[in-house]
């Protein structure tokens, strides 16, 4: 029975540090961000509560059928939206045409190269909502701890405690005799 509360407990522990590596260590290593849809607007390509993986890109690589990462142009908000690429605009400037998947229309504006943000790359459909369940309790310092580093530093120091019980033939054999003797308490409690 301890084995098996052992073996829950590092693939509780394993989960939540490849969770972390997932949504947290993954996007900085390959510099992309990721986003949380919140709009109908791209479905089905990207459904509502789907988590955006965007990558940076050169404005001048897009190409008709892309869905880009931008700003509004003249906007005071600071929304991130993400369309379809339906035309590349060359004159006067660089900028694109764009249109959501599920809209009838084109967007009313022209995306200049200046706002394009990134490129998605793909999507995790319903991973938006536990990527912002999670990110509720992990932007403190506190949840940080409890959520991702006390985990790793639980799960590297049992690797460490059997790695240790692997190399060491005397923890080994001390074991095995303590096992024996509970054996033969229970065969003698049967009789």
């Amino acid at each position: 029975m301890r084995r098996l509360g052992k073996w829950l407990t590092n693939i509780v522990l394993g989960l939540l540090v490849l969770v972390a590596g997932v949504f947290v260590l993954l996007p900085a290593v390959f510099a992309s961000r990721l986003a949380v849809v919140y709009s109908g607007s791209m479905t089905p390509a990207m459904p509502v509560g789907a988590v955006a993986w965007m990558q940076p890109v050169d404005p001048a690589k897009i190409k008709v059928g892309d869905i880009i990462a931008f700003t509004q142009p003249e906007s005071t908000s600071n929304v991130t939206v993400s369309h379809r690429v339906i035309e590349v605009v060359k004159e006067p400037a660089l900028g694109f045409q764009t249109k959501g998947d599920a809209n009838e229309d084109p967007d009313p504006f022209t995306v200049p190269a200046k706002n394009v943000l990134a490129r998605v790359t793909f999507n995790i459909p319903r991973g938006g909502y536990f990527l912002a369940y999670i990110s509720r309790y992990t932007r403190g310092r506190i949840g940080f701890g409890l959520f991702i580093a006390l985990p790793t530093v639980l799960l590297i120091g049992s690797a460490i405690r059997d790695v240790n019980f692997m190399t060491n033939p005397r923890m080994r054999r001390a074991r095995q005799r303590k096992k024996m003797i509970e054996r033969r308490r229970r065969r003698r409690a049967h009789w």
